[in-house]
């Protein structure tokens, strides 16, 4: 390739990124209103592998009902969300939609088929919402059934100060970071560590700008993440340390009894 050809296309795939992360920028600076209301992703699609027999964890029965239900009641009931997507499997599709009409309405023609990986299946939720353009968005795993709606109105409140939040619980270990052989390498300061939950929200155009931006592999671990590479601000708030997420069939005992100390209704 020519020198001045080369040269050229370098200055224009530069201006491109320049003009992407500007957009990002010129949206965090757009003030939102106290009582925004928002649009919700939550992520059913997983495979499960962890779980074993086949079957999707969060359909499997939790206190005599799907795992996916809690979320689902918890988002139907707070004000501020105006509508939520679905994102699970097509094998899936009939059982998620029998839950979306008895328990969260507000979904209804939700549905979004997943991707391959995590990463893919939040991409579509966010994509299916492009059209409406909803000022901010929260993303959910639907594996973390005890999401209470104090998460959903933190969260959203941080976003007149910041374009991402991630709801999470300080670290109460102690950090140990080791080498290949899982020998320690040092102890890490704890007060500067914490441990990312779900829901996750954002100002929607810049995550899902930030998602478009995004070329894994490698594959980002969750969403926050996805906005820390387009150089976009976040903050945490606070979870609980009860806000479990359900991977195996150890998880899913534990969880029944954390159901029974909240006195949740079945």
């Amino acid at each position: 390739m020519p020198m001045a050809a080369a040269v050229s296309g370098a200055f224009s795939g530069l201006r491109t990124l320049r003009t992407r992360k500007a957009r990002i920028a010129d949206t965090m600076r757009t003030p939102i209103p106290d009582a925004i209301e928002a649009a919700a992703v939550i992520v059913a699609a997983g495979k499960s592998s962890r779980m074993g027999g086949g079957r999707n964890k969060v359909l499997q029965l939790l206190g005599g009902r799907p795992v996916l239900s809690y979320s689902l009641e918890v988002f139907q009931k707070c004000g501020r969300i105006s509508r939520i997507a679905i994102v699970g499997r097509q094998e899936d599709r009939v059982e998620i939609s029998s839950l979306i009409e008895n328990y969260c309405p507000k979904a209804k023609g939700g549905f979004v088929p997943g991707g391959a990986e995590r990463f893919d299946s939040v991409r579509n939720g966010l994509e299916f919402f492009a059209s409406a353009a909803p000022a901010a968005v929260l993303i959910h795993d639907a594996a973390r059934p005890f999401i209470q709606e104090r998460f959903i109105l933190d969260s959203l409140e941080q976003l007149n100060e910041t374009p991402g939040c991630v709801i999470g619980v300080p670290l109460k270990d102690t950090l140990k970071e080791t080498d290949a052989n899982a020998a320690v390498i040092r102890t890490r300061e704890r007060t500067k560590f914490w441990l990312a939950q779900t829901p996750q929200t954002f100002l929607y155009p810049i995550i899902l700008e930030a998602y478009r931006q995004c070329s894994p592999p490698p594959y980002p671990t969750d969403d926050g993440e996805v906005l820390e590479m387009a150089r976009g601000a976040v903050k945490m708030a606070e979870g609980s340390y009860l806000n479990m997420k359900i991977t195996a069939p150890e998880d899913l005992r534990l969880a029944e009894s954390i159901l029974l100390t909240l006195g949740h209704p079945s």
